[in-house]
């Protein structure tokens, strides 16, 4: 049984703490989505997992035992990390996934096994002989996770296998990540700015904001396109604009804190930029704190106390303002 698991774990560049875990477990066999707009420690968590890089502080263990980035070659042959961007080598698809088994010492005859195996696992049987610098974006990134498998890695951690891919490669993509759980016991941990994605395939979901992990799951998440209207930056939800802090076109999600959202029976005078006249669909009690769904063209989900729930008269079907600042727009 192989559980990686972090205790008190910083990683510090330049005076600026970019990763900050008082403690967080992986178990063998479970499918773990890494989730979290730009900038926010998922790129430095994976280099600290696959022990390419020390964190400041703290301790990892795998199973119980300390393990540094400078520990042995037997201790990092269990992890395996596939890039956002893979390399290939100026060679066939079969080399490339053969180049990592030969550094191993793995025999000939296990090679061509292991090849075919993992070949098959992401569907690219056909494509032994096929130039590998000559594919498409998404089957590169099959051929760099086939490549990976073939190391029969305990843990594989794939950064963003998704992103920037078409929707045939993403549908298989997501395939294989299940398939790993199914099949051979592996711990998948990969990243994606889908959060949808992420809840659909992942047994837990881990969110960083600023470095630090958040439990509660991401609430108030939209899709769409970063876009300019009437000379401001805004998300175009296709229901709704929302605006944002700064022109962005490449953000595709966005999400809103329930705690940063605002409720008003009238337009409020404030630095809200963000306000939409909507109606109250649902309400759910938990103690003193009562959430509201509101439709304004899209469904917010806002957390009021109970004391302001009935000092406001609200019920199912009231008219009320949702407002939030630009600035409490997370992009993805």
């Amino acid at each position: 049984m192989t559980t990686i698991e972090l205790k008190s774990i910083t990683k510090v560049y330049d005076g600026h703490t970019v990763l900050d875990i008082d403690h967080y477990k992986f178990d063998q066999g479970k499918i773990y989505a890494l989730v979290g707009p730009n900038g926010s420690g998922k790129t430095t968590l994976f280099r600290i997992l696959a022990l390419l890089e020390q964190p400041t502080t703290g301790i990892i263990t795998i199973d119980g035992n300390n393990v540094t980035a400078f520990d042995s070659h037997t201790t990092r042959k269990k992890i395996v990390l596939v890039h956002q961007e893979p390399l290939m080598f100026d060679t066939s698809v079969r080399k490339n996934v053969a180049m990592g088994l030969s550094y191993r010492g793995v025999t000939k005859k296990e090679a061509t096994e292991r090849i075919r195996k993992s070949l098959e696992l992401v569907g690219m049987s056909n494509f032994l002989k096929r130039h590998a610098r000559h594919l498409s974006g998404g089957e590169t990134k099959r051929v760099a996770i086939a490549r990976g498998l073939a190391l029969s890695p305990e843990i594989i951690l794939l950064d963003e296998p998704t992103a920037n891919v078409d929707e045939k490669n993403i549908a298989m993509i997501e395939d294989v990540i299940t398939s790993l759980k199914q099949s051979n016991n592996t711990t998948v941990i990969f990243s994606t700015h889908n959060i949808k994605q992420a809840y659909h395939l992942s047994d837990e979901v881990l969110t960083l904001m600023h470095g630090k992990p958040r439990t509660e799951p991401v609430r108030n998440f939209f899709s769409g396109r970063g876009e300019m209207a009437e000379n401001e930056p805004v998300f175009n939800t296709g229901g709704i604009k929302i605006k944002l802090p700064a022109f962005n076109d490449q953000v595709r999600y966005i999400s809103i804190d329930p705690r940063e959202i605002i409720i008003s029976k009238k337009r409020i005078t404030s630095s809200a930029r963000n306000q939409f006249l909507g109606k109250i669909v649902e309400l759910k009690m938990n103690g003193e704190i009562i959430g509201l769904s509101v439709d304004a063209g899209e469904v917010f989900h806002v957390d009021v106390t109970r004391r302001s729930f009935f000092e406001m008269k609200l019920n199912i079907g009231k008219q009320v303002f949702v407002a939030f600042k630009a600035s409490s727009v997370v992009l993805y």
